[in-house]
């Protein structure tokens, strides 16, 4: 599948990103950000990638391998890409400049538009060392907090600022997906503290280990994620816990797949029909295709949709 990618690259030298585009052929070059490779959103990517340059007439699709939700975000506002995954909670921070985004410029991301939310992604808080019940056990111990600029991290300085924590307070590692399940498998964190979606494969090798459990996450914490923004309570149910047949306690972020404002109406009206139906074949890739509905795809948006993506919703009676 990956094979079939076209990387746009310097072949995309003429087209300007920066100003809005009128007609398809001037946007025909689709960068999709991701996150780091192996990872949800890596995957999903790689199978849109290859569903849009099978059936959008004139498109080139490659990935774009990044840093996570964060990153995402600024490559967005920057048109630097033309759509992206990201965290539908962090999305909402940039675009009304709070939390981690307080500090940056106004309006550095008002020409954020979302296309759908596109599935679940709750929160693991999985330990290796058995004295660790409780978040606030995790003080002095080694932390996987994800990636720098991913969803995981700014979670967990959301859980830092509630804590009133600092990363003198743990002993942080910057690390997700396969780098955090070889910590685990070595013994060199005590646990691990970020976002994967139900049936994740990555959550199935850290169970796989044998060495970790998931815990639930202290009830003070959910509600204190989840008072304000997009987050919500999650219950992981016990068909998606890896590591035995009980539910977890959680909350959860809606994933949002995201353009700009940049981009032609005609183009991402054409991007999200292709989405949507080739959504079986798209699940072959990753079995979490199966939670983007058409029902659930304008609830938890960040920011406002593109007209693009609002036209194809209203031809099918959704708005």
């Amino acid at each position: 599948m990956i094979q079939r990618l076209l990387i746009a690259g310097l072949a995309a030298a003429t087209f300007t990103l920066g100003a809005p585009q009128s007609a398809m052929a001037d946007d025909s070059f689709i960068r999709i950000a991701t996150g780091g490779s192996g990872g949800n959103y890596y995957r999903l990517g790689g199978g849109l990638a290859a569903i849009y340059n099978d059936t959008v007439d004139g498109v080139q699709a490659s990935i774009q391998a990044t840093g996570g939700s964060v990153e995402n975000l600024d490559l967005l506002a920057d048109q630097q890409v033309e759509v992206s995954y990201l965290s539908g909670s962090v999305g909402q921070q940039a675009y009304t400049n709070t939390g981690r985004f307080e500090d940056r410029p106004a309006g550095r991301y008002e020409g954020l538009r979302a296309i759908a939310t596109v599935y679940p992604n709750p929160q693991w808080f999985i330990v290796v060392n058995e004295d660790i019940q409780s978040i606030d056990d995790l003080q002095g111990m080694r932390v996987s907090v994800g990636s720098q600029g991913g969803a995981a991290e700014a979670w967990w300085r959301m859980i830092m600022e509630y804590k009133g924590w600092t990363y003198a307070d743990i002993q942080p590692e910057f690390t997700v997906h396969q780098a955090a399940i070889d910590q685990i498998r070595n013994r060199q964190i005590d646990a691990m503290m970020w976002p994967d979606a139900p049936g994740s494969a990555s959550i199935q090798q850290v169970a796989d280990t044998g060495l970790a459990r998931p815990l639930d996450i202290d009830a003070d914490v959910i509600e204190f994620m989840t008072a304000e923004g997009l987050d919500y309570p999650y219950t992981i149910p016990a068909s998606a816990n890896p590591f035995g047949d009980f539910a977890v306690e959680s909350f959860a972020s809606p994933i949002t797949f995201a353009t700009h404002t940049g981009m032609s109406d005609d183009m991402i009206y054409e991007l999200t029909k292709s989405m949507f139906e080739n959504q079986e074949r798209l699940i072959g890739v990753h079995p979490l295709a199966e939670f983007m509905t058409l029902e659930n795809a304008t609830s938890g948006l960040p920011f406002p949709l593109h007209p693009g993506a609002e036209r194809y919703y209203r031809e099918l009676g959704l708005m």
